[in-house]
């Protein structure tokens, strides 16, 4: 019984042995052969893939020469409505102090974990680059705040839904008049109203230079049913931005010069002259 129990024992395993060897063997055989017919399949997938993908390159292309084109026909209508526009300011003597200045200075914005304030950022320039105090601050998609102070190579910039932000903005639709409040939210609120009839959801809000400090237009956000106003550069990440250099309008109090009777400037410590003509009366000449 030992004897057949050992016999038993070494020809199960033996065999055991063989059925786990032969699938090994099929496997090693049937790869290969799996890969090169596979080949020719594999090939003609990615050849349609690529067409596919040329496809849809090819569509695109289509859709921006279209869009280049409107863009074009738009830009040279632009272009007419502005050299129009210059025109007709030049013809009324216009002043343009208070249009939003076409130089700009690109900047990267970092978070400002020391500032002050709750929401703030600082930028990698300064009054060496043009950086002044009361200047706006923009991304492409709106205003985010203004310079609160400036040193020689940076600046800390106030945004505009801080708690401590107050602008004058306006309605672009109506031209109503108010104040944007920051909040600390995302959603900043508008008080002191002029007029609440001129106020509805969906208007655009755009600074109304009212403050003397910023330029009229520049765009802030959209009313929503709230009556809070949600931001334009909340949409997309802070990162890069350009500060407007735009110089308001000078106080006559704060200029040290006169003006004499032509309306030139001299300086205050030059004496001005008057001259008066003699005029004969006829009973003189009598």
């Amino acid at each position: 019984m030992i004897l057949l129990s050992a016999l038993l024992l070494i020809t199960q395993r033996e065999a055991a042995l063989e059925r786990r060897t032969t699938p090994l063997l099929t496997s090693d055989i049937q790869a290969p052969v799996a890969a090169w017919l596979g080949s020719p399949f594999r090939q003609l997938e990615g050849a349609v893939e690529d067409a596919e993908e040329g496809r849809r390159a090819l569509e695109e292309n289509k859709a921006l020469r279209a869009e280049l084109a409107f863009l074009r026909a738009e830009n040279n209508r632009l272009v007419a409505m502005r050299d129009r526009l210059q025109r007709l300011e030049d013809l009324l003597g216009v002043e343009q102090t208070a249009d939003i200045p076409e130089t700009r200075i690109a900047v990267r914005a970092v978070s400002d974990p020391s500032s002050p304030f709750v929401r703030s950022l600082l930028i990698g320039a300064g009054q060496a680059s043009g950086v002044r105090e009361g200047q706006a601050v923009l991304s492409d998609a709106g205003m985010i705040g203004h310079v609160v102070s400036a040193g020689r190579q940076s600046a800390r910039v106030l945004r505009i839904d801080d708690l401590n932000s107050r602008v004058a903005v306006m309605s672009r639709r109506s031209g109503a008049r108010a104040i944007l409040a920051g909040s600390n939210t995302a959603r900043p609120s508008l008080a002191f109203i002029s007029d609440v009839d001129g106020w509805a959801e969906g208007d655009h809000v755009v600074t109304s230079g009212d403050d003397g400090q910023l330029p009229q237009g520049l765009p802030i956000g959209v009313v929503d049913p709230d009556g809070l106003v949600s931001l334009d550069f909340n949409a997309d990440p802070v990162d890069w931005v350009f500060v407007l250099p735009y110089t308001p309008p000078v106080d006559p109090a704060d200029v040290d010069l006169d003006m004499n009777a032509e309306g030139e400037s001299v300086d205050a410590d030059t004496p001005i002259i008057a001259e008066a003509a003699a005029v004969s009366t006829p009973e003189e000449e009598g």
